[in-house]
């Protein structure tokens, strides 16, 4: 992609890059060589830069803002609805491994959620799919009631290791949300097929949904089934605000500066090659790249 936003900025600017048909000249041959070289380096260092800078500013106490997201906000309305009905709450990572991103953005948001069920005396199960997860997410569980100050809410066996594999995993969690009759349901994490499975049976139960996944081809399956649903990124900046935890906060700060400024620098560029007074400029510019 790097390659052919240069190649068009050459193009724009008269200067041809290396074709078998239509040799260009030595010098611009050069730059486009060097250039083909340095360009991903320097966005490559500019990427850690701007990361490693956000989680510095985070680590010495910056607090960044971070926008209100619609599904987020609805945690503590749904587990508040699930109480008032008398009947319990359910989160789920779907088939999330040690091995997804997903898996680890998905702690922070369990924390929050087993804490307010806690303090709201609500049930809260947790179905899990594979063993590594089990006591990742077992753990979190209890020390989240510990931290609300509700130990008692924790119960061994709301937190139910269903193994076999992925539609074996979503055949008895569908049975088990039959049976217990959820309320609130919230799927966060990596999802394949059993996102569909899953969110249609919680509401087929009457069951406030919010769904978050970073994987778009289950993205319309949530927003078919769910009232609430934090489309990729957002998955991830949602963990990171309610985690609070610097280097989530400061490496999303360091991704939003880069963005900017690479959307800045492309709208320059493009900018820069609309204009024909500019293209002299352009061509010099490009030619002192050569060496």
């Amino acid at each position: 992609m790097l390659a052919g936003m240069l190649g068009g900025l050459c193009a724009a600017a008269g200067i041809q890059s290396a074709d078998p048909l239509a040799p260009a000249p030595a010098t611009a041959h050069a730059a486009w060589q060097r250039a083909q070289f340095w360009l991903p380096r320097a966005i490559f260092a500019l990427c850690a830069l701007a990361i490693s800078g956000g989680i510095y500013l985070a680590r010495r106490g910056t607090r960044f803002t971070i926008r209100a997201i619609p599904g987020m906000e609805a945690i503590s309305e749904a587990i508040g609805r699930a109480t008032e009905m008398g009947r319990p709450s359910l989160f789920s990572i779907g088939v999330s491994t040690m091995d997804h991103p997903e898996t680890f953005a998905s702690v922070p948001l369990l924390q929050h959620i087993a804490r307010i069920s806690a303090a709201m005396r609500n049930r809260l199960l947790v179905p899990v799919c594979e063993a590594r997860t089990l006591t990742l997410l077992d753990t979190t569980y209890r020390e989240a009631c510990q931290v609300a100050g509700e130990p008692g809410a924790y119960n061994p066996t709301d937190v139910r290791f269903l193994p076999g594999g992925q539609f074996y995993f979503a055949v008895a969690a569908m049975g088990w949300m039959l049976e217990e009759r959820p309320a609130a349901c919230f799927y966060f994490g990596y999802w394949e097929a059993e996102s569909l499975m899953l969110s249609e049976t919680g509401q087929m139960v009457g069951a406030l949904q919010i769904a978050a996944t970073s994987q778009l081809y289950q993205v319309p399956f949530f927003i078919a089934a769910c009232d609430y649903v934090i489309i990729g990124e957002e998955f991830f900046a949602m963990s990171a605000h309610i985690g609070r935890e610097p280097t989530l906060c400061g490496s999303l700060f360091g991704q939003d500066v880069l963005k900017i400024g690479l959307m800045a620098l492309l709208l320059a560029g493009a900018l820069a090659a609309s204009v024909p007074a500019w293209q002299p400029h352009i061509r010099q510019f490009i030619t002192l790249l050569a060496p």
